[in-house]
């Protein structure tokens, strides 16, 4: 669990620098590719981890 928490933290923390980093209107486009991917790793981890978790 403590995994999933600092999973989520450093999501948190990586999309608030982000989003502070490119305040423009078309964020989906200055940003580019590179963060999405990033962000689906992690909530894909987190989904996993959070499904390994329920089994025991």
């Amino acid at each position: 669990m403590p995994i999933i928490l600092f999973m989520g933290a450093s999501l948190l923390l990586f999309l608030i620098v982000n989003t502070l980093n490119s305040l423009r209107i078309y964020v989906v486009y200055s940003s580019g590719i590179g963060p999405f991917l990033f962000i689906g790793f992690v909530l894909i981890v987190m989904v996993m981890l959070y499904i390994k978790g329920m089994r025991y």
